[in-house]
C-alpha cells in the first residue's frame, strides 16, 4: 500500500442520493484479503458518538480510496475511539447490504 493509499474516507448513505456521514481513515495494510484496520483521523467525542450511532443503526459502509472503485465494507469492530476494522462485503454475496439504511442501494 503506497502513501496516497493508506488514506481513505468511510461514507455512510441513507440512499443512492443521500450521504449521511463521511469520515476520514487511514488505512493500515489489510490484514486478510478484503480485510483492513483503519483509524479515524480525526478522532473526537462528537465523531466517536455519530460513528457509534451510525453503526448501531447499519454497519454498512462505502470505503473511497484514490484510483479504486468504491467498495462495500462492513465495521466489523470499534473501539468507541479510533480503531475500525473493515470487512468487504456486496450485494450478491448475501451479507445483507442495502437492506438497511447504511448500504448503498
Amino acid at each position: 500500500m503506497n502513501a496516497d493509499m493508506d488514506h481513505a474516507l468511510l461514507e455512510w448513505r441513507a440512499n443512492t442520493s443521500t450521504n449521511a456521514a463521511t469520515f476520514p481513515v487511514h488505512l493500515h495494510a489489510p490484514t486478510s484479503p478484503g480485510t483492513w484496520d483503519a483509524t479515524l483521523t480525526t478522532p473526537d467525542e462528537d465523531t466517536a458518538e455519530v460513528l457509534a450511532f451510525l453503526l448501531d443503526t447499519d454497519p454498512w459502509f462505502t470505503l473511497l480510496r484514490p484510483d479504486t472503485p468504491p467498495t462495500e465494507v462492513r465495521v466489523t469492530s470499534f473501539d468507541g475511539v479510533t480503531a475500525l476494522r473493515l470487512t468487504a462485503g456486496g450485494a450478491g454475496d448475501g451479507a445483507g447490504v442495502g437492506d438497511g439504511a447504511g448500504g448503498a442501494v
